[in-house]
């Protein structure tokens, strides 16, 4: 896995690793939409299969995607890519949004996560063959991307999940020592 996503994945897959089956569901304040740990590793998972289908679609037709990125897209992209900065309570789009999974324990998580994350930059790696430095995919917010964008949006993304991540293991650990 390239550094720039290991860096990135590794502390949270570390976190998540000893966590148990029922641990890793408790859900820190039910009914305020906050995530359980496996809810937002899910959701990271989910983001990596999107990445991963349109830098796939983009591999297989073998054109460089046109650069439509609007003003919103490109301050965006400044903002997150640029700076490193995401802001909070801003909505998952539907496709990303962990409804629909079999609980798993912190080991199967994440094997899960990392295998989800390999693939994906598997994938990546293709794309900078094939299309060196020119985008390779679309980003629903942020438009088309190069590799290396792609790369830093999962790190910064990552890490603005850590501390949700860090809150609801926290919480799982406190539910099961009362």
């Amino acid at each position: 896995m390239h550094p720039v996503l290991k860096s990135a994945l590794e502390p949270l897959a570390k976190q998540v690793t000893s966590l148990s089956l029922e641990e890793a569901q408790v859900i820190p304040t039910p009914g305020q939409e906050r995530w359980s740990a496996q809810q937002v590793i899910e959701h990271l998972i989910l983001t990596y299969k999107l990445t991963l289908d349109s830098v796939n679609r983009q591999l297989k037709s073998g054109k460089v995607p046109r650069n439509r990125r609007n003003l919103l897209e490109f301050l965006l992209r400044v903002q997150t890519i640029g700076m490193g900065y995401m802001p909070n309570g801003v909505p998952a789009i539907h496709a990303v949004r962990p409804i629909h999974f079999t609980p798993q324990s912190g080991a199967e998580l994440t094997e899960r996560f990392l295998a989800a994350a390999a693939e994906m930059d598997s994938s990546l790696s293709a794309a900078r063959k094939k299309f060196g430095i020119q985008a390779c995919g679309e980003h629903p917010f942020y438009g088309v991307m190069r590799v290396d964008e792609w790369r830093r949006y999962h790190a910064v993304h990552a890490q603005h999940h850590a501390s949700q991540l860090e809150n609801a293991i926290r919480n799982a650990q406190s539910v099961k020592t009362v």
